[in-house]
């Protein structure tokens, strides 16, 4: 081969674009290929300890640019695993074409060992539909940790590193429909801007997709033989599930409370399973804020006052949300002030009189002019709900800082036309993180739990016992029946309110509504959210991370996986091409887990999803997920935004006006993050002199624990 004499382009850009494309010319996409396999070779194993990159800094430690190695796994890893990767899939990765110049020369000026690992990344992701991929191998998390360290001066670099890895986790698992069947583009109806109360509509071409009450999807069907042994339920969470006493394990990243509060709040925005019928979910499948609007228009008119858009003060639907730790219900609260003070700028700025009404006006009537103030609000706190997700939410999951310049959006329009969004019943399991809870709020579900009849548990096991009879309509207890249950109760022991104070809305455990206003005071919703911010949480997986007090939550469970016939863990991770768990040592770390399995199961292959769930081992960075649980918490993540029309194409200033459209988009000055603005905005007498709820350096990474030195700088609640 010809490589072109250097002197014809002295600039690194030129040499390197006549390098490929000589290499191009005389080999083709086989030489190209070659080129990369010859890289690898070089780099493996080496390893470069430059600090001198610019790395923004973080109020906390940052995992920016480090390499994770590789966890236990009985499969190949690290070089062997690459190796024996481009072996196996040599002809398939032909395809291979070249990328943007500039970020392959950026690519190039970073670190050898950087260099490496996101090669690996750009490898897994071509084979990401050849071979499985060995998720203990940590690629993914070390590419993520290196694009969280660059700069905006190397945003091309990160876009064509992210978007490819993004395509990983779009897969069309909870729709019923193949998102690439057909990649011409869909019309897009004109009148179809809002949400609907019920969910129905997201997709104009079949509008009951995600519609509240309709039926789960399932990811996976199990093909193999069924398992005649199963262990008890009772068996499995006593030795497998249950928490021992003086267990609490403290989060290795310091994940707080404050995180799982946004993780609960989004469970029961997609969550509710009917107490009649366990297959039916009464949710819409839509990250709309359901809790806070209700799962119909009934629902969502007995939140609002019908006048100028507004909600009811500090009102929200969810009756769930009472009986979880208080954090939970202040941050609906939280957002229902945020629609409001929405509504009201709106009317106020009154863009190109969009929301006049009267004779020659854009609204004919007051009416109108509630539902498009209502609408429009609804729509811009629906952006500020997603600017969340994607900004505080999946950075922790994934190990970055929240001041970090990278960005794992799903967001950005997709190619096929966009089907709606179906949540599945193995989704519904994942998103069980009990084993995460904090001592606090642990000793919080215990005084809850406690004022439930003393045959009560019993009660629940017996009910869940028939598998058949509460899969076709029989009754089971959820947080709504014991909410039915405990409510006399419950306000007697922990809110002490008064009818009329129950008259105004739900009430929240430590907090008063004011009979005047309706409204939470500032200060008792901050206690609320700081509870939750400086409660460190628990490790997840591994088992023996639950408290015992959900003993019949997780049991019923597992029973409700058996029941809907969920597929074994191994075939779980066949579907999202993930190496299957051979040994019982690929579980768990914890070797009396590993026995009991082997004890319970006899082989890996025979392993319930949802057991396989809770007892794999955790990944090494982030929120620290068992690894299947994070591969597949992604691709859900990323179907659940990126299928849903509303969130993808009418976040628009024509639909949110110029002014919504920005205040959604988050704060330039925070890496675009509107949590912080919100909470700064909406809390606004958290504290006596005006101290703010939250110091501008907490409000930079607020699922974490604070420090030693924020601690003791911060407000004292």
């Amino acid at each position: 081969m010809t490589v072109p004499d250097p002197k014809e382009s002295t600039d690194n850009h030129g040499r390197l674009n006549a390098h490929i494309k000589a290499i191009e010319s005389e080999a083709g996409e086989h030489g190209l290929l070659k080129a990369l396999e010859s890289l690898i070779n070089n780099i493996t194993g080496k390893r470069d300890n430059d600090k001198s990159a610019k790395r923004k800094k973080s109020s906390r430690k940052s995992n920016a640019g480090k390499y994770v190695p590789p966890s236990y796994s009985n499969q190949p890893t690290g070089p062997s695993w690459t190796q024996h990767a481009l072996i196996q899939n040599f002809e398939s990765i032909f395809g291979l074409t070249p990328t943007n110049t500039r970020a392959i020369r950026e690519a190039l000026g970073l670190p050898v060992s950087q260099q490496l690992v996101l090669v690996g990344g750009l490898i897994e992701r071509l084979l990401s539909k050849h071979a499985p991929i060995n998720d203990r191998n940590n690629t993914f998390e070390s590419v993520v940790n290196i694009l969280s360290g660059l700069s905006l001066e190397q945003k091309e670099l990160v876009q064509v590193t992210a978007q490819p890895l993004l395509k990983i986790f779009h897969v069309c698992f909870s729709s019923a429909l193949d998102c690439n069947s057909q990649k011409k583009r869909r019309i897009q109806n004109v009148g179809h801007n809002f949400r609907t109360a019920d969910g129905s509509g997201n997709s104009v071409a079949l509008p009951d997709v995600g519609k509240a009450g309709s039926n789960y999807t399932r990811t996976v069907t199990s093909r193999a033989p069924m398992n005649e042994n199963l262990p008890s339920p009772e068996v499995i969470f006593d030795r497998l599930f249950k928490r021992p006493k003086d267990g609490f394990t403290p989060h290795k990243s310091g994940v707080n409370m404050l995180l799982l509060y946004l993780a609960i709040l989004i469970t029961h925005d997609l969550f509710y399973t009917d107490p009649k019928d366990m297959k039916r979910n009464l949710s819409t499948s839509y990250a709309d804020l359901s809790p806070l609007y209700g799962f119909n228009r009934q629902n969502q008119e007995s939140v609002r006052q019908m006048k100028n858009g507004l909600l009811k003060p500090d009102q929200f639907f969810d009756r769930r949300l009472v009986i979880q730790p208080p954090g939970v219900a202040a941050l609906a609260v939280l957002f229902s002030r945020n629609h409001n003070y929405i509504a009201k700028t709106l009317l106020e700025k009154n863009e190109n009189g969009r929301f006049s009404y009267g004779p020659g006006k854009a609204l004919a009537t007051a009416e109108e002019q509630d539902e498009e103030l209502f609408q429009t609000a609804r729509l811009i706190n629906n952006g500020c709900y997603a600017n969340i997700i994607v900004h505080d939410y999946l950075r922790t999951i994934l190990g970055t800082t929240q001041d970090s310049d990278f960005e794992f959006s799903p967001l950005p329009a997709p190619e096929a036309p966009v089907y709606g969004n179906a949540v599945s019943v193995e989704f519904n399991l994942i998103y069980r993180w009990h084993a995460a809870i904090g001592q606090k709020d642990e000793q919080w579900i215990n005084d809850v739990m406690s004022l439930l009849p003393a045959d009560m548990v019993q009660h629940y096991k017996q009910q869940q016992k028939d598998d058949k009879e509460s899969a076709h309509g029989g009754k089971s207890t959820t947080e709504h029946g014991v909410l039915d249950m405990i409510w006399e109760k419950f306000n007697e022991k922990f809110v002490h309110a008064s009818p009329e104070e129950l008259a105004l809305g739900l009430p929240i455990a430590g907090g008063h509504r004011d009979l005047q206003t309706g409204l939470f005071s500032d200060h008792k919703l901050t206690l609320m959210l700081r509870r939750g911010y400086t409660q460190i949480a628990s490790e997840l997986g591994n088992g023996l991370k639950i408290p015992e007090v959900l003993r019949p939550v997780e049991i019923a469970g597992i029973n409700q996986a058996r029941a809907l016939r969920c597929c074994y863990f191994n075939e779980f991770r066949r579907f999202f091409n993930l190496t299957e768990l051979t040994t019982f040592e690929d579980f768990s770390e914890i070797k009396s887990v590993q026995e009991t399995l082997k004890e319970l199961y006899g082989t890996p292959d025979k392993v319930e999803l949802y057991v396989g769930l809770i007892v794999e081992r955790t990944k090494q960075t982030g929120l620290r997920l068992p690894y299947t649980i994070g591969r597949s918490i992604l691709s859900d993540a990323t179907n659940l935004l990126r299928n849903d029309r509303i969130l993808t194409e009418e976040l628009t200033p024509s639909n949110l006006t110029n002014w919504g459209f920005l205040y959604q988009q988050g704060d330039p000055q925070r890496h675009n993050r509107v949590l912080p603005t919100m909470i700064k905005t909406l809390l606004p007498n958290a504290n006596s002199g005006h101290k703010p709820a939250f110091t501008e350096e907490e409000l930079t990474n607020l699922f974490y624990v604070p420090s030693t030195t924020a601690s003791s700088s911060s407000n004292s609640l």
